[in-house]
């Protein structure tokens, strides 16, 4: 008879998903156990031989972060490098820091252990009998997390799921491992193993080559179906038949021109690697299109980060690997974790409810770490509050994973592959609702998206020229719609500012004259989807108090700075201080400029940018034919006198930034006449020089006015493009080509 016990929270399967939903659920007050036919934590990380983190493992959760951190202390895992798609670590002691962790919290982990019934009262999992070695063990559990991989429990308990079958699952994959002896080595070719004759014909390969000798090998396995346990053991010995014969090839052909004509084979993963089983129909099925539009969900409590990487299912070579498309950073929503009825069953990882391009992307080790904690964070919370999966308490959920160090805010992912991440399109079309348009500015929104403003009307100068803005949400862009228009009367220069409250402000001027302009203000506490009536920013003054184009830059210390400029008889540069948040202004003097070097009108429209807190810096748009800069060492309360810079300037607007990694980008015209090119230049000494430059557009017509903030990706850009059109630009630091 089996053993009767009551737990709060099963968990199924030991890989990375259900050891973080352990972590997760388990408290001084809950007992949890892990159920893993291994013998070993980790899954296909370690068991699999998979000894590489994909996904962004820079960003996962606290516990994952620990895990990461062991292993640096032991010079047992790779530098994170945001650019790189996989993170080498030592799976042998991964496994071993993983089993410490658990056991520390209080887990109980079965290994040798597999699920074999599971007793369903409706949507409810009342039992489950749990094989043991020669034990059996039936838990009445209170919430139950199904990380198999396969659906095993929810398929065994009759919820609804998805086996596409061989040939067409994503392929499986053994790893093994060679070492090289130093000298040679005598190879065999056991009978009944696969020759080749050329790279070509090969099973997909990847080597990972290690200084110590060491070279990690992944080989393509096809023609099998992972959720079904004769075709899996079938595949077991295919594969190793396979590992002998590819071992040959190596020792005697070489693969890509490199011959290990010294190396062994030191172990085999304890199993194939498995990509693809069986998946749960959810409450919600992520697709394709979800994962290539960075979509958002309200019930979000994972991200995903990694490209879609969809192998060739029934081809066993190469042929060009797949379907790789990079994607920018998505939601994984509860109700993709929960089986269409469900009230105490969670499947976290590769088995949750997705197509199979969605799935191709989730599947990873780090995503798969996310889902994990946030399915047992869920199982524990409804434990606490003794609620279902069908009445979840999803503010509580949010909170305690990202309390967890999981964020659920898109925007602070992208840093991972951003290389690969490249957007440049245009905010509308032909149709707009205004003949011309100019002066973009833009700001970043919560889950990766972005607002943008412009005026546009008839022409510049016009009275029926309003603000007008578009958001970009799901890798569109909305419909331009008119956020402000005080009177009938001309509107320039919008300057968007989301404060760190969730507060975005709009500063735009409004008058005929520009020596004649009054800054007003509106605010949006809903990320531009409602704003409040326009106010004057300084009442009573004229021209122009606050930002006159470029962002607000806030200081280390909280101090907001708008760099400003007058129009009148001459153009000349100040900053407006708020140590308030905008609620009071304090204007600079003017800062002083050598009219033997900036000859004609002046300088107007400074950027600026702190490069370590108080030193502060400006450049400025000059009618002498190069740029300005002026400097501060206290805050932007004094500065000194302007110095041209060798930067050409034509007398049109730039903005510049400093991006998360320390680089000082400026996109500006860098020709002293025409608007064209537009041109991003990259300084590494805080703008002394200017190492890369790319040029954003180089044809004829007028590509001006840019705004330029920084992302985790690097930096986004709004600019003219001909009057008709506002044009974006994402990309990463590594699209600037350096020029030497």
């Amino acid at each position: 008879m089996p053993i009767a016990r009551s737990i709060d929270t099963l968990v199924l399967g030991g890989g990375m998903a259900g050891t973080f939903a352990a972590l997760a659920a388990k408290t001084p007050a809950t007992t949890v156990a892990i159920v893993e036919p291994a013998n070993v934590l980790g899954g296909q990380g370690t068991a699999g031989g998979v000894a590489g983190f994909c996904g962004d493992s820079q960003r996962v959760n606290a516990p994952f972060a620990r895990l990461v951190e062991t292993l640096a202390q032991h010079e047992l895992i790779a530098e994170y490098d945001p650019l790189a798609d996989r993170r080498a670590y030592d799976l042998e002691l991964c496994a071993f820091f993983l089993q410490e962790m658990v056991a520390a919290a209080g887990v109980e982990i079965l290994f040798h252990a597999r699920a074999l019934t599971a007793q369903r009262a409706g949507g409810h999992i009342a039992s489950v009998e749990v094989a043991c070695a020669s034990d059996r063990i039936e838990f009445q559990p209170g919430m139950v997390v199904d990380a198999t991989g396969d659906c095993a429990l929810a398929h065994a308990a009759g919820f609804a799921t998805i086996h596409e079958g061989a040939n067409k699952q994503l392929p499986m994959s053994l790893y093994f491992v060679l070492w090289d002896t130093g000298r040679p080595v005598t190879p065999f070719l056991p009978p009944g193993c696969p020759t080749w004759d050329d790279d070509e014909a090969l099973p997909m390969t990847t080597l990972h080559v290690f200084p110590s000798g060491k070279v990690e090998v992944k080989m393509k396995v096809v023609g099998f179906d992972a959720a079904d346990g004769q075709s899996l053991s079938r595949a077991e010995l295919h594969a190793r038949r396979q590992m002998m014969g590819l071992i040959y090839y190596l020792q005697t052909k070489g693969y890509a021109g490199t011959r290990l004509d010294t190396h062994v084979l030191a172990s085999v993963s304890r199993h194939i690697g498995v990509r693809e089983g069986r998946r749960i129909v959810g409450e919600y099925l992520l697709t394709e299109e979800d994962v290539t539009h960075a979509c958002t969900f309200p019930d979000a409590v994972a991200v995903g980060t990694y490209h879609l990487d969809y192998h060739w299912p029934d081809r066993v070579e190469r042929a060009g690997t797949g379907i790789t498309t990079m994607v920018e950073p998505y939601h994984i929503p509860l109700r993709s974790l929960v089986p269409k009825g469900a009230a105490n069953l969670l499947v976290a990882g590769r088995s949750a409810s997705g197509d199979q391009m969605a799935m191709s992307s989730f599947r990873i080790q780090a995503t798969c770490a996310q889902m994990g904690f946030a399915a047992g964070t869920a199982a524990r919370i409804c434990q606490r509050e003794g609620r279902d999966l069908q009445d979840a308490p999803l503010a509580a959920i949010q909170q305690a994973i990202e309390a967890g160090g999981q964020s659920l805010d898109l925007s602070a992912y992208g840093s991972y592959l951003r290389h690969l991440i490249h957007i440049r399109e245009h905010l509308f079309a032909d149709d707009r609702p205004f003949a011309q348009c100019h002066a973009s500015t833009l700001v970043q929104l919560k889950n990766g998206g972005f607002l943008a403003a412009w005026f546009g009307g008839t022409g510049e100068g016009q009275a029926d020229v309003g603000i007008w803005g578009a958001e970009r949400r799901h890798g569109r862009w909305s419909a331009p719609r008119c956020l402000a228009q005080v009177r009938d009367c001309a509107h320039w220069n919008p300057v968007l500012h989301a404060s760190s409250d969730g507060c975005i402000y709009l500063f735009f001027k409004v008058g005929e004259q520009i020596a004649d302009w009054e800054t007003w203000v509106i605010e949006s506490a809903d990320e531009g989807q409602t704003w409040t009536e326009p106010r004057a920013l300084v009442p009573g003054d004229r021209g122009g108090r606050g930002p006159v184009k470029n962002k607000l830059l806030v200081l280390a210390d909280g101090t907001w700075l708008a760099g400003a400029s007058l129009e009148k008889e001459g153009w000349e540069v100040f900053v407006d201080r708020s140590a308030d948040r905008g609620a009071t202004w304090q204007a600079s003097d003017l800062i002083i400029r050598d009219r033997s070097l900036f000859t004609g009108h002046g300088a107007i429209q400074p950027t600026l940018w702190e490069s370590v807190p108080g030193q502060v810096h400006m450049l400025v748009r000059s009618t002498c034919g190069r740029i300005g800069r002026s400097d501060s060492a206290d805050g932007g309360q004094t500065w000194s006198p302007l110095y041209p810079r060798d930067l050409p300037n034509n007398n049109s607007g730039l903005d510049a930034a400093r991006l998360h990694d320390g680089t000082l980008a400026l996109v500006c015209n860098p020709v002293e006449r025409t608007r064209t090119p537009l041109s991003i230049l990259l300084s590494t000494d805080n703008g002394q020089t200017w190492s890369r430059r790319l040029d954003l557009e180089t044809a004829d017509g007028e590509y001006s006015y840019p705004a330029i903030i920084p992302t985790q990706v690097g930096m986004a850009i709004t600019y003219t493009w001909k009057r008709e059109r506002i044009a974006f630009w994402h990309g990463s630091v590594e699209q600037v080509p350096d020029t030497g």
